[in-house]
């Protein structure tokens, strides 16, 4: 997909629209759809999220596929939390789990959270938001503190352009975070860390809620999808996604894109 940069162009162009929280473009060619957030988009364009036209089920982006790793183990009555609306990729994949296939049984509860109105209605019309689905127009940050249910696993996939949201580093939020989860949860995180410092500086926050840590390094992104559990993430590893039926379903070639996967356990 990094070859969409080169085509994030003016002729591509589908909907501009600028918000109270900058602007959003919509491009397109023949294959695919895909979303920036940033005005650089003829030079190095920050690509948020990318649509297969033809198989809208389909997450295209080894990252993305990655924020799926929960699926490794087998899933019963789901209640999932995903901050970070996007092009609606998380949100496609689950019901086409759900409704076409046999890896998701049951979806207890599913809900998305999303603090831009304009990046809802961009997700509904342009990437098929499915219908209904329960999108909480806040800050992902204000939901955590108030929620009221107990999640079994939390997305989050949050950017302000290429870096990730400052409230990540905070302390307060992991706490709000964890008491939103129950006692088996899994969160994933997708990050880009600015340095190596920044990132050691948050796995340190981090071990301080959760005894379990899996780091995931892609051959192609700078970007670092980092899993978190109070129980043993072992069994994320290359040759078990490799292995995975729902994996070679949805991201047959995922195991090919990671470079290694990192483990920090105290137990």
């Amino acid at each position: 997909m990094r070859q969409l940069k080169n085509e994030t162009l003016k002729c591509n162009l589908v909907q501009f629209k600028q918000t109270t929280l900058g602007p959003i473009y919509v491009y397109e060619n023949a294959q695919y759809r895909w979303l920036t957030l940033d005005e650089k988009r003829e030079q190095d364009a920050v690509i948020q999220g990318v649509m297969s036209k033809s198989k809208t089920e389909q997450v295209l982006v080894p990252v993305n596929q990655s924020m799926l790793l929960f699926l490794l183990k087998p899933v019963t009555n789901l209640k999932m939390l995903n901050l970070g609306l996007g092009t609606a990729g998380v949100e496609r994949v689950i019901y086409y789990l759900f409704n076409k296939t046999k890896f998701l049984n049951t979806l207890h509860t599913f809900n998305t959270v999303e603090i831009n109105p304009d990046v809802v209605e961009i997700a509904q019309t342009h990437f098929y938001l499915p219908k209904p689905h329960s999108v909480f127009l806040e800050s992902a940050e204000q939901f955590i503190q108030q929620c009221k249910i107990k999640y079994d696993v939390i997305t989050i996939d949050i950017f302000s352009g290429e870096y990730h949201q400052p409230f990540l580093n905070s302390a307060l939020f992991w706490q709000n975070v964890t008491r939103c989860c129950n006692s088996s949860n899994q969160i994933t995180l997708n990050l880009n860390p600015k340095t190596g410092q920044e990132l050691q500086l948050l796995l340190a926050l981090l071990r301080k809620y959760f005894k379990a840590i899996a780091l995931v390094e892609f051959n192609e992104y700078k970007n670092i999808v980092i899993v978190l559990s109070p129980s043993s993430l072992k069994h994320i590893t290359v040759d078990n996604i490799q292995d995975s039926d729902v994996f070679k379903h949805l991201a047959p070639n995922l195991y090919k894109d990671i470079n290694h996967i990192y483990h920090i356990e105290s137990f």
